[in-house]
């Protein structure tokens, strides 16, 4: 298909900043009616929420676009928490769990059965069941460790002994993997009208990380595209196509990019790692709130200062939080990033993250203790080709520079402590980098809602009529290393 790429940034409208509407501390001050909708949303009524909604008059643009923004959450949640209680108890017998009322109400106590009582009837999240055998005590002690689980465990132990053996402690880039990604988003037919222009923002590398180099445009499968500026935080190649009846709408994307594994020991960092210059920009920035979801409450400031207690050296602190965090909440399947409005306090009160929101919560703590910190995320990689979905982090060390950190990797299972702590201030080769920030406005400003206002992976779509949830389209990531 003919390619025509755009010379210039066309203004679709207003770009909404999702993130800043999302924040109880937002720019917005909240009326009283706005007040009333969220505590309404958070008490899980949402009848009561929507004829209050309904019923509003004379709003201002940004009113409008408040009200409008809680019909949708609303909407999403409903997806989010999909089942209905009966419909759980049938999973929860096929496999193989107690589907008394008793224990449900346990599990449902305890958050380790996600559920929300929506307008007086439980509603439970999509992938419930599937967390709880991670989040509750006694089915992980009981969990079966499969053959396939211990050699995917011992190939990643191997995998960091390989990395420290090759590495020089001091961010020596190792392991370096040339890899060609194709990117294919799908519409299903029909899903958009004939002749309607589509609208994708495709994740693309980033090109400022020393982990990440030779990034390559190789081919684009669209009526027209642009890429984003190198300096994007979150960067895209925005494409364009029309649908056409009885045919699927399909934006693909190749690209390459060489990856490399990237090390520093423990004691490189403590001997090297000097005090900060507070009236430094990197410190001022990474240690600054970036709300919602990079906080520094009077709560997280305690929570964390509890943690690190009088430790002053900073690579000891990043430590002792890491540690804190790994051994208290478990990975687990979250629900959409959109539908929180505050992450890390989500991971405190429900006892569980998924790897952005355990990333989250550490970036918060450490900024919350003068600790530079910052977001990463984008995909993983599988010698079988196949690509995840993936956050992380980074942390400023005076004198050093930005060291990576995998706090949902956490500690490994070793009885080598160099090993078991690598992913402190290590990351491994097989990482593709999209997003060095969260919540930023695309290039190309986007019209409608962000399915994802948090971070972006799988990308964007939208049409004249509005966004396009994922519920509505499909992609895959896959990559070929040479």
């Amino acid at each position: 298909m003919r390619l025509m790429r755009l010379t210039a940034r066309t203004v679709l409208g207003l770009a909404l900043v999702l993130s800043v509407i999302l924040s109880c501390r937002g720019a917005f001050a909240q009326s009283e009616w706005q007040k009333k909708v969220v505590d309404l949303i958070n008490a899980n009524q949402f009848s009561d929420a929507t004829a209050q909604l309904v019923s509003l008059r004379d709003l201002s643009p940004e009113e409008q676009i408040q009200k409008d923004w809680y019909i949708e959450l609303m909407r999403r949640i409903r997806i989010e928490f999909r089942y209905s209680e009966a419909q759980i108890k049938e999973q929860l017998k096929e496999a193989g769990y107690d589907t008394s009322d008793e224990k449900m109400r346990e599990w449902e106590s305890k958050r380790y059965l996600e559920m929300r009582a929506i307008d007086g009837e439980r509603r439970y999240f999509k992938h419930a069941v599937a967390n709880l055998a991670r989040l509750d005590p006694e089915l992980r002690a009981n969990r079966v460790v499969t053959e396939y689980d211990k050699q995917a465990t011992a190939a990643r132990i191997q995998g960091c002994v390989d990395m420290i053996e090759a590495s020089d402690g001091k961010g020596k880039l190792t392991h370096g993997r040339h890899n060609v990604f194709t990117c294919v988003a799908t519409i299903p037919a029909n899903t958009i009208p004939a002749g309607e222009l589509v609208k994708y923002w495709a994740p693309f590398p980033r090109t400022t990380c020393a982990r990440q180099q030779d990034v390559k445009l190789v081919s684009v499968d669209a009526d027209r595209y642009e890429i984003s500026p190198e300096s994007d935080l979150q960067r895209t190649v925005y494409m364009e196509k029309t649908a056409e009846k009885d045919k699927d709408v399909v934006f693909k994307l190749v690209f390459e990019t060489t990856s490399y594994a990237q090390y520093f020991s423990q004691e490189y960092l403590l001997e090297n790692a000097k005090p900060y210059d507070e009236n430094s920009e990197v410190y001022k920035t990474y240690t600054a709130e970036y709300l919602p979801h990079m906080i520094k409450t009077d709560a997280m400031k305690k929570w964390a200062q509890e943690i690190v207690g009088d430790e002053t050296n900073p690579v000891k602190k990043v430590s002792l939080l890491f540690d804190k965090i790994d051994a208290t909440y478990p990975w687990a399947s979250s629900n959409e990033y959109g539908t929180m409005t505050c992450i890390p306090e989500y991971v405190i009160r429900e006892g569980h993250g998924d790897c952005g929101m355990l990333t989250l919560l550490l970036i918060s703590a450490c900024r919350s203790v003068g600790v530079p910190a910052k977001w990463q995320s984008g995909w993983t990689m599988k010698n079988s080709g196949s690509c995840g979905m993936h956050d992380w982090g980074e942390i400023y060390y005076e004198g050093i520079g930005w060291v990576p950190i995998d706090m949902s990797y956490g500690k490994m299972k070793s009885d080598d402590p160099v090993v078991r702590d690598i992913y402190k201030s290590g990351l491994d080769q097989y990482r593709l980098v999209i997003n060095d920030s969260i919540g930023r406005p695309l290039f190309i400003p986007k019209k409608y809602f962000r399915s994802e206002p948090v971070d972006l992976q799988a990308g964007e779509i939208e049409t004249k009529d509005g966004n396009l949830y994922f519920n509505k389209w499909n992609f895959e990531m896959t990559v070929e290393t040479k």
